[in-house]
Order: structure tokens, then sequence, then C-alpha cells
């Protein structure tokens, strides 16, 4: 036997002959669905609210449609930010110049009352009223009813006396008390309470022309009343946080009736 004859041969191995069709017959089908011992699984159809949620977003005619809400967007944030802008230049400027007038605190609490009606907002009753603030200190045994210490100090009796009352506001017992007073003003409006032994008074005049209250006047002393007898304005050891700034000549601002327009 030769060497040649023992070498593998070189030619590719030949792939097996497909079986041969029956000639004629008809393909078989080709089987739909799972394998042969497996159930079917249905598809159901989509809703309405799943082709929604799962179509693809039009963006490009979202985008044509909020084109022109974006430009007026812009456009109204540009005036916005123009319009704060002029906001805080006018309030740096309204502050620098309120700077330079000279500013005057409460010396006591009857005095920051008075401050408190010239404060903003500033009561503005119909008619003038002229008012006054003391204090007058050590004159009393601490106690004292307020009411008690007002005739004293004041020099009243009943035919002068045309209402008197006390009443609690914050940590204080709080004495008002209406009199008639000789001259054009007559009707004076007094608030007294005791600080201690040191007597507290708030005067308001009332320009009245007869014995008895008027019924404007009775309206806005007691407007008056509710404006300053709030228990914040009652707190011992602190006098209400006001503050009054002077006008270019020095004089203080004052409440009273509204300027006309």
């Amino acid at each position: 036997m030769s060497i040649a004859s023992r070498l593998p041969s070189s030619r590719p191995p030949q792939k097996p002959a497909a079986a041969p069709r029956p000639a004629g017959g008809p393909v078989p089908p080709r089987r739909q669905g799972p394998p042969p011992g497996m159930p079917e699984r249905r598809r159901h159809r989509r809703g309405p609210l799943s082709r929604l949620l799962t179509a693809p977003l039009p963006t490009a005619k979202l985008g044509a449609w909020l084109a022109p809400a974006r430009r007026g967007a812009s456009r109204a944030a540009g005036a916005v930010l123009a319009l704060l802008c002029l906001a805080a230049l006018g309030w740096a400027i309204t502050d620098a110049w309120q700077r330079r007038l000279p500013s005057y605190a409460p010396r006591h609490r009857a005095e920051a009352l008075c401050f408190a009606l010239a404060s903003p907002p500033r009561f503005t009753p119909p008619m003038t009223i002229e008012p006054g603030a003391a204090l007058v200190r050590g004159r009393f045994n601490e106690g004292t009813p307020p009411v008690l210490a007002l005739r004293e100090v004041m020099h009243f009796d009943d035919p002068m006396t045309i209402s008197e009352r006390t009443r609690r506001v914050g940590s204080y017992d709080v004495a008002t008390v209406w009199l008639r007073m000789p001259g054009p003003q007559r009707h004076l409006l007094v608030v007294g309470w005791m600080e201690g032994s040191d007597l507290a008074v708030c005067s308001f005049r009332f320009a009245g022309e007869t014995d008895d209250l008027t019924p404007e006047e009775s309206l806005w002393g007691a407007r008056l009343l509710s404006r300053i007898l709030v228990p914040q304005n009652f707190q011992p050891g602190s006098l209400p946080a006001v503050r009054l700034r002077g006008g270019r000549d020095g004089e203080l601002p004052t409440f009273g009736p509204a300027p006309r327009s």
C-alpha cells in the first residue's frame, strides 16, 4: 500500500442528500400557534386609553402650538422684571430720602399711643382732635385706681363728668372719662392708667358746641379708643413699636381729617 493512499482526502465532505419529496403531493401547511400541549394565549385589542398612553407624542405639532405662548411669556417676564427693578429703585430712593429726615421715638406709653394714631394707617376722623400726653411720676401709691388718680390730678368733679368707665387692657386697668370743659373745645376724652406709682394720661379735645356729646363725637371717640386700647399696647416693660419722622421743618405728623383731593 502506498503512502498517498493513507493521507486524508483534500476534498470537502459531501452533504447528505435531502430526502426526496413525494412527487405530486401537497406541501403540508406550517403550524401556527403554540407548540402542542401548551395553551394558546390570545391578545386582546387595546382600548382608547392604552392607545393614548403608548402612542408617540406629536412633538413637532406641540412645538408649533407652544411657540407663540413661549414668545408671549418671554415678553411678559421681561416686562415684570423691568417693573420690579423700577419698584426696587423707587423704594431705595424713598428710603434714602426718609433717612435724611429726623426720627422720633416716644418717651413713654401715653406719648406712644398718640404717635400710633398718626402712624400709617393714619387715624382720619372728620373733625379736628387736639391730642395730649403726660406722665405724672411717683405721686401715688401702687394699686391706686386710675379714676381716683385722674380726679386728683385734673380736679374734675361729677358735674363735669359726662361718662366714666374702667376696663382691663393687656396688663393694665385703663379708665376712660368724657368731660365737659370751658371754652370753644368743650368735650375732652381722657384715658388714664397706673404704671406702678406713675399716672399715664392721654387726652383728646373735641370741638363740641353743646353740653352733651353729639352722635358723631361719640362714634369717633369710640373708634379712637378701639384703635389705641389694644392688648399689645399695654404690655409691661415695652412700649408700642412706633416712630414718627418729622418734616423738613421739624414738625411731627398728626392725625385728623383726611386732606381734600
